[in-house]
This record gives structure tokens, sequence and C-alpha cells, in this order.
């Protein structure tokens, strides 16, 4: 079980940099923001793979489970925004269009609650503390992108605020 779960997680976070690299535009000189999240992205990955590959494991399929979950909604929301020009986090980049597709249909943040599965996998799978301060802190990461991309969307398309 430690393998598959461990294997997952890998191919999660690679997911994920893919994305970073291939799927969201980053709009010129990367913002202070992207620039921090993209840094301690890798640095808590590898905290995460090596706690799953080194700690005992407490709940290591329902961990499996949430990675799984979370790798699936990735591509699910992969396949609903290709070419809608999405920006990376924190970078600004209002979409020509809004989402209404795939798992937009669920959720407002389906690439975020993708993220955070993976990162609340790890806690589950091990307990251990430090991986659930990893999983606030990317929470507050993610929070805070939402925040700011809701926001210039409101603005540029003249929504109404919540």
């Amino acid at each position: 079980m430690r393998l598959t779960l461990f294997l997952a997680n890998v191919a999660c976070f690679a997911s994920f940099g893919w994305g970073m690299l291939r799927h969201f535009g980053r709009g010129g000189k990367p913002r202070a923001g992207m620039m921090a999240a993209a840094a301690m992205g890798p640095v808590f990955a590898g905290i995460h793979l090596a706690a799953i590959a080194t700690r005992p494991l407490a709940r290591p399929g329902m961990a499996l489970v949430l990675s799984v979950g979370g790798a699936g909604l990735f591509w699910w929301a992969v396949r609903a925004t290709r070419g809608c020009g999405l920006g990376a986090c924190f970078q600004g980049i209002v979409p020509a269009v809004v989402v209404r597709a795939g798992p937009y249909r669920w959720m407002r943040h389906p690439f975020y609650t993708s993220y955070m599965l993976v990162w609340v996998a790890g806690w589950v799978a091990t307990g251990w503390g430090l991986l659930g301060g990893i999983a606030g802190i990317m929470a507050c990461v993610y929070g805070a992108a939402a925040r700011g991309e809701r926001e210039q969307v409101r603005n540029v398309r003249n929504l109404p605020h919540e």
C-alpha cells in the first residue's frame, strides 16, 4: 500500500507541475505571489513524499482515495478549461470566458480543491502534524489566490459581489 500511495502522490505532484508549466498562463514576468507558491510547492511536496515513504502510515487507504480523487478532479478541470486562458495563481490573468463546464458546474475552484485533496491526503496517511500544517498553509495560499481571482473576474465582467 505504501508504494501505491507514494506513486499516486508522485503522479499528482507531477500533474500539478505540468499544469503550472503547460496549462496555466503566466502573462509575462511572474508575480511575487506566484513565485512564492511555486517555491513552496516543490519543497512541501518533497516533505510530503518523504513522510509517506518513511513515517508510519495511519490511514493509507483513505489517503489513496483522496489522492486519486485529487488527480481525477485535476485532469477533469484541465479537460474543461483547455483553451480558456486560465492564468497561474496570483498572475492577474482574467480568462476570456467564465467556465461553467466539467467540475465547474459543481464547484468554483476545482483546481485548488484538487490540490487540497492531495495535501490533506499526506496528513491523513501519516497523521503527522507537520503535514497538517503544510495543508493549512497551502489552504491559506489557495484561498488568497481564489479571492483575488474572483475579485478580478467580478471587476472585469461587472458581476455582482456575493
